[in-house]
């Protein structure tokens, strides 16, 4: 076993021990998780008879960082791909087949007294088809969130997130609930991300539902829409009512916005130490996505609501562990 890595795991029991003063004090991420999605194809509203499948893997590391007894600092990175596959796609439609994410998350996390935490959330990162270091790919997202152990077995508290891309910004209120009513049972919900609900049995099999909205922006950088109109100026057909010779800014594909909801059924099994394999299967409940300009408006005929479909989700995760 490598020497770093051994190192690492024999310091674990006492990180977790500072990590996990008190029951549910604080809420941490994991420390490493390696996951893939996959949803079959459905047929797009335009351009008609195109299908469109998507599969989406992402990656994400953490490292806990003790400051002092009651203060941690954990930075990580994430990384996320949405890959798509095209089935009769008419010719001269444009197969965008990839969309990458980076992020670098840094949280803060303050256990405050008579059981209150803070939890202070920033992560730059940037988004496109070729991901690039220039000012429109760049984005950030921000969260503050304080709680309150009520007991051994409630937590609840509430704060606000927000999320800066491509020239706008979305802030939005954000709650939190854990819940043990017993040993086994556990219900986690975090608005406006997810619901999860599990029984554990022995430790190393839990059941459970899940219920989790995720999103993206990507900004889009593919020559063959850049370089040509309505991004930039061609030569005009006379057979079509515009005048391609000028650019038309505001109908420019510039980015894609994606969104989807899911619902399903949850199994994870312990593998060994803290280090979880979990199946998430069930359907969408909605998928939209939308093509925006520069501006971050919608462009004349640029939104798709797709077809619900089933979904199956599969990772790897390395917990932190609690005792």
């Amino acid at each position: 076993m490598n020497a770093v890595l051994r190192m690492a795991l024999l310091g674990l029991p006492a990180l977790s021990a500072g990590l996990w003063p008190g029951p549910a004090a604080a809420q941490f991420p994991d420390l490493f998780e390696l996951s893939a999605q996959y949803v079959p194809g459905v047929a797009l509203e335009e351009p008609r008879p195109t299908r469109a499948q998507l599969a989406s893997y992402e990656g994400t590391l953490s490292v806990p960082l003790v400051l002092g007894e009651r203060t941690f600092l954990i930075p990580g990175v994430a990384y996320h791909m949405d890959a798509v596959s095209y089935q009769r796609a008419p010719p001269g439609f444009t197969q965008l087949r990839a969309f990458h994410s980076l992020e670098l998350p840094l949280l803060f996390v303050q256990l405050l007294p008579h059981d209150w935490s803070l939890s202070l959330r920033l992560a730059p990162g940037l988004a496109a088809d070729s991901p690039r270091l220039e000012r429109e790919q760049l984005r950030l997202s921000a969260l503050a969130l304080g709680t309150h152990a009520f007991s051994d077995a409630l937590v609840a508290g509430g704060g606000a997130l927000a999320s800066y891309s491509f020239g706008t910004l979305l802030p939005l209120p954000a709650a939190y609930l854990e819940w043990r009513p017993s040993e086994a049972l556990k219900l986690e919900v975090f608005l406006p991300a997810f619901i999860d609900v599990r029984y554990a049995f022995a430790g190393r099999l839990e059941l459970g539902l899940r219920a989790d909205v995720a999103g993206n922006s990507y900004a889009v950088r593919d020559e063959r829409i850049r370089g040509a109109w309505p991004c930039s100026a061609g030569s005009d057909d006379a057979a079509t009512g515009a005048n391609e010779a000028l650019a038309q800014p505001e109908q420019c594909f510039d980015h894609v916005a994606y969104s989807v909801a899911v619902v399903g059924a949850v199994a994870s099994v312990r593998l060994f130490s803290s280090v979880w394999w979990t199946v998430l299967a069930g359907h969408t409940v909605f998928r939209r996505f939308d093509q925006r300009n520069a501006e971050d408006e919608l462009i004349s005929g640029g939104q798709q609501v797709m077809p619900n479909a089933p979904f199956v989700r599969s990772s790897l995760t390395w917990r932190i562990p609690r005792d």
